[in-house]
């Protein structure tokens, strides 16, 4: 009834052209809302970032967070820690790829994920070299080269074998607790 009021002929613009052209607004709409540069959860306990985070809001919820503290609980469970060198390296480099640094303009609600830098990769592979299992290493060659990229490793610096271990800590300690 009432979208054949605005399918008018006067408009010369046929209902299907219609709906499709209020479809593509919609979604636009909803991306726009979707890709909001927004602060992170708060409830992180591995990927603590820094309190100036900023990351897009498709990223905004704490899975990621947990699989990395699940996949710690589950190597403590098998005795199969990694250095804390290598445990460093993987939360730095895990925690950039999930919950990437948001570059946009506030005023236009644009945004968008900046890669995880280079170095941070090489770290990790570099230093896990035969602990992780189950992880893939990723081809290094597809991160940031440039001063512009992901890089959650200065929440680590100054005391960063204290930060992560502080994490962990309260990973085992709950699953003691829960045992």
């Amino acid at each position: 009834g009432r979208l054949f009021f605005l399918c008018a002929p006067i408009l010369r613009v046929s209902c299907s052209k219609m709906k499709v052209l209020a479809v593509v607004v919609l979604l636009a709409l909803a991306s726009c809302v979707m890709a909001n540069c927004v602060a992170p959860p708060n409830d992180f306990t591995v990927c603590k970032l820094p309190a100036t985070a900023r990351i897009p809001a498709t990223y905004a919820n704490a899975d990621a967070d947990r699989a990395l503290a699940s996949y710690f609980e589950f190597l403590d469970s098998i005795d199969a820690l990694p250095t804390q060198e290598c445990a460093d390296a993987y939360a730095e480099f895990a925690c950039s790829e999930a919950y990437p640094r948001c570059e946009g303009d506030a005023n236009s609600g644009l945004s968008l994920p900046v890669n995880t830098c280079y170095y941070q990769c090489k770290n990790f592979v570099d230093r896990c070299d035969g602990q992780l299992p189950g992880v893939d290493r990723p081809n290094c060659g597809q991160f940031a080269v440039t001063e512009d990229c992901t890089n959650y490793q200065l929440q680590f610096v100054g005391n960063s074998a204290a930060a992560l271990s502080a994490g962990l800590l309260s990973v085992v300690a709950l699953v003691v607790l829960a045992l």
